[in-house]
């Protein structure tokens, strides 16, 4: 049985936000239109149109790039602190 680690999975939550994060942004700037369609799925339908910019400059996609993977990767450590918790790992 695989033994999980925080650390790992923490870093692995990081990596892959990354990646979808560089991924979406990419489809932000060259498919606008699917971008758009997309959130609106997501959204049961708001008009996304009204709130959406399609400016992506490279501050929003860096400072948001990065509380992106940070949040991630805290959620990865906590969900690794939590698995061993309740799996009896952890004790106190």
């Amino acid at each position: 049985m695989m033994k999980l680690d925080k650390m790992v999975l923490a870093n692995a939550f990081g990596l892959t936000t990354a990646m979808l994060w560089v991924l979406c942004s990419l489809i932000v700037v060259v498919l606008p239109d699917l971008y758009l369609l997309v959130m609106r799925w997501w959204l049961h339908g708001m008009d996304v149109a009204v709130i959406a910019s399609r400016q992506l400059t490279f501050g929003n996609f860096l400072l948001g790039g990065i509380t992106l993977v940070v949040s991630a990767w805290v959620t990865g450590w906590v969900f690794g602190w939590s698995w061993e918790k309740v799996s009896g790992k952890v004790s106190g």
